[in-house]
């Protein structure tokens, strides 16, 4: 296999696995584009996420370890300069970087692109060459740049509020405007901007299908919310705290279904958007003869409720499929076409993959396996569980009960502090064991439920099967348990 010198990573934020076509799990779903990157490469159509949430999970894809060892548990901690990761390991071999849409994953990325006499006192970060809002690249922002929404158009498509008929956001405001204007970006650095000759990196982080649930047309009506198969709306037997609340103080116990649907066809809409602008991006490299010597990532951070369970976004405890069951492919840079891997994967086999691919090993402690292997077909050797964590320490909660947010995901931790109780899951190709500080267990058998509709942790039929789980997520804690601070005598 001929080795990549490029690293191009195409990031949606909070997409399904099963909303990706190629992967064969929803009838109604329309991703042309991706779907052809994924016949031109190897599909890993059962990668999980590691946190459901947003900057966390992108952190473990990019060091692959695991969250609660280096205790990564909101938006706000981002990888400090001096952490090893993949990025730091291609800037250090004289990679070119460019980085579109938002950052989510490095301490002060965009600060430490600028000059050292133009950052703030005490800031530093990784010094990468371009990104949205840089000199090359502002105008493009600006340009697409649209008015922004009144307070009654964000109304209509927020879910922070039990859902009533007025659910009904026509794109008269384009509240993802700035995902073209990334896709823009990008194609502008690969056409024009890029050191020929100069193995560069790339990201771009569309923000869609992130809600606010919106999307102009065609891309409103695409989906007709009666025709579509809707996802089930029900709360599952047993739940835990933290779905029963979410339901309560979201979008509300008696939500319609008609409301529901509709949710689950604008998220629809929004995903046929991002993948006409990953198509263009897919196309640049084409055009520019880049196909051959660049790794193309397609890959999402977590899911969406999309209306599913009668929710919308995601829950940092909750770990149902439809928030960990991400897409993620492998193309280009000499990786084998048309290969779909049913093998179980998580974010942190990510970075010990791109390394191996590029000829590189890792300077720091790694969780993930390298999946190589299984790319090449030179084995089919594959872990038989992948893990996932989530929550906040009790004082963390605490303090957090205490303030003054009441709206959204806030006013569910706010008024119920639990909900966000520490919780860790293992998953394997069967079964699912979640478990939290506060109680409030989950089992599920996924052969049997592929929903997760009955939680079986009190079944005595699975009590085997429970054990067992149990000692693999007692083994996995142990063995991820924290390396910091380093100790620095023993090279450790």
């Amino acid at each position: 296999m001929d080795q990549p010198t490029n690293l191009v990573i195409l990031c949606t934020d909070e997409m399904r696995g099963d909303c990706l076509g190629a992967n064969g799990m929803n009838r109604d779903i329309r991703t042309p584009n991706m779907d052809r990157l994924a016949a031109r490469g190897v599909n890993f159509s059962r990668h999980f996420s590691t946190f459901p949430k947003c900057v966390p999970a992108r952190v473990s894809m990019m060091t692959g370890r695991y969250c609660h060892t280096d205790g990564y548990r909101n938006i706000f901690q981002h990888l400090p300069a001096d952490q090893l990761d993949v990025l730091r390991t291609l800037l250090d071999r004289g990679y070119q970087a460019a980085l579109f849409g938002k950052n989510h994953c490095w301490e002060n990325l965009h600060e430490a692109s600028h000059t050292p006499s133009e950052l703030a006192e005490g800031k530093r970060g990784l010094r990468i060459d371009h990104h949205s809002w840089t000199r090359s690249f502002r105008d493009i922002y600006d340009r697409r740049r649209v008015a922004a929404p009144t307070g009654e158009q964000v109304r209509r498509c927020n879910l922070d509020r039990p859902l009533t008929a007025d659910l009904d956001y026509r794109g008269d405001v384009d509240l993802h405007w700035a995902d073209d204007a990334y896709t823009e970006q990008a194609i502008r650095f690969l056409t024009q901007v890029r050191e020929r000759g100069q193995p560069f990196f790339m990201q771009v982080n569309i923000e869609a299908p992130h809600p606010y649930y919106a999307a102009p047309e065609p891309w409103y009506s695409m989906y007709d919310p009666d025709a579509i198969e809707a996802y089930v709306h029900e709360l599952p037997n047993a739940a835990p705290l933290s779905l029963v609340k979410q339901r309560e103080l979201r979008t509300g116990l008696h939500a319609d279904p008609r409301l529901l649907r509709k949710m689950q066809a604008v998220y629809y809409g929004m995903i046929s958007r991002v993948d006409a602008q990953m198509g263009r991006i897919i196309s640049a490299l084409e055009a520019e003869g880049l196909w051959e010597q660049t790794l193309i990532v397609l890959w999402s951070d977590h899911g969406d409720f999309a209306g599913q369970y009668g929710l919308g976004e995601k829950w940092d405890t909750t770990f149902a499929d439809c928030l960990t069951h991400v897409p993620c492919v492998l193309a280009g840079g000499g990786i084998p076409a048309g290969r779909r891997i049913t093998a179980l994967s998580d974010h942190t086999d990510l970075a010990p993959t791109f390394l191996s691919l590029f000829g590189m090993e890792p300077t720091w402690g790694i969780h993930g396996h390298d999946l190589t292997p299984l790319i090449t077909g030179a084995s089919t050797a594959a872990r038989d569980a992948v893990f996932a964590d989530g929550g906040h320490e009790t004082e963390m909660r605490r303090r957090f009960s205490f303030a003054s947010h009441d709206e959204g995901k806030q006013r569910t931790y706010r008024r119920c502090p639990d909900t966000m109780a520490r919780a860790k899951m293992v998953r394997t190709s069967r079964h699912k064991l979640i478990m939290r500080e506060t109680g409030d267990h989950e089992l599920y058998d996924l052969e049997t439920d592929r929903l997760e509709m009955n939680n079986r942790w009190t079944d005595a039929s699975l009590t085997a099967v429970r054990l067992d789980l149990m000692e693999r997520l007692t083994q996995w804690s142990l063995r991820t348990d924290t390396d910091r601070p380093r100790q620095t005598e023993v090279g450790a």
